[in-house]
């Protein structure tokens, strides 16, 4: 696939004892004196390489789900509305989300729970004293998707990853695409759909479920059905 600038910049940028990592955002934390919250890798101690797991952990992981929502709009000037939640968030004392500020408005957090101070500042969501079961969701238009030169359309999110010194811990992503009624198709997907990465696709959409250990960057190339049909006549 093509370069493109990567759409939203968003990853979680964790700070314990001096050490930088990542859970899935760009973000500082300082946590509470407690590794137990890091569970071990499933393979012998990942250092970035993507795993993909075909059985999920026995205790629940960090969960970063994305739910995109591509209108009319979004196909000429590649903005789409983004609804984002981070559940099983790990037991930190402060962290933050940093996002693409060129590619992101109307940032706005929609709940949180478990979370006992989180606002918007710039753009970028702060945490405070985030607790057992931490939920957090926001709002946001975010400019994700990019015209090729073919006419179709390229969707990028990530990297994603959870990282604790120098081991990648088991994260799961789920991305919801929703176009609606536009007269769009999947054309193909980085990665490819196998064990331990689920592509659903339906005529208004498409959903990526994974779990994984490593860095996870997945991209989306969306088809005009219109021109399929169109070249299928020719």
């Amino acid at each position: 696939m093509p370069n493109c600038p990567q759409a939203l910049g968003v990853r979680v940028m964790v700070l314990v004892s001096g050490l930088l990592f990542a859970l899935s955002a760009t973000a500082e934390i300082d946590p509470l004196d407690d590794d137990s919250l890091w569970d071990p890798p499933q393979s012998e101690l990942n250092r970035g390489e993507l795993q993909f797991l075909e059985t999920a952990p026995a205790a629940p992981v960090h969960h970063h789900q994305n739910e995109i929502t591509v209108g009319a709009s979004s196909l000429v000037d590649g903005w789409v509305a983004l609804r984002q939640c981070h559940r099983d968030i790990d037991r930190v004392g402060r962290a933050q989300i940093l996002y693409n500020s060129a590619n992101t408005e109307a940032l706005e957090i929609e709940s949180h729970s478990n979370i006992e101070d989180a606002w918007v500042e710039g753009a970028s969501v702060q945490l405070r004293r985030i607790s057992t079961d931490a939920e957090l969701c926001v709002r946001a238009r975010a400019r994700m998707l990019q015209v090729l030169d073919d006419g179709s359309y390229l969707l990028e999110n990530g990297p994603f990853m959870r990282r604790f010194l120098d081991g990648y811990h088991p994260m799961r992503v789920t991305v919801n695409v929703d176009w609606g009624n536009l007269a769009l198709t999947l054309g193909d997907t980085q990665p490819l759909a196998q064990p331990g990465f689920e592509i659903v696709e339906s005529d208004q959409g498409i959903r990526i479920d994974t779990i994984f250990e490593g860095r996870l960057k997945t991209a989306l190339r969306l088809v005009n059905g219109a021109d399929l049909v169109q070249r299928g006549h020719e």
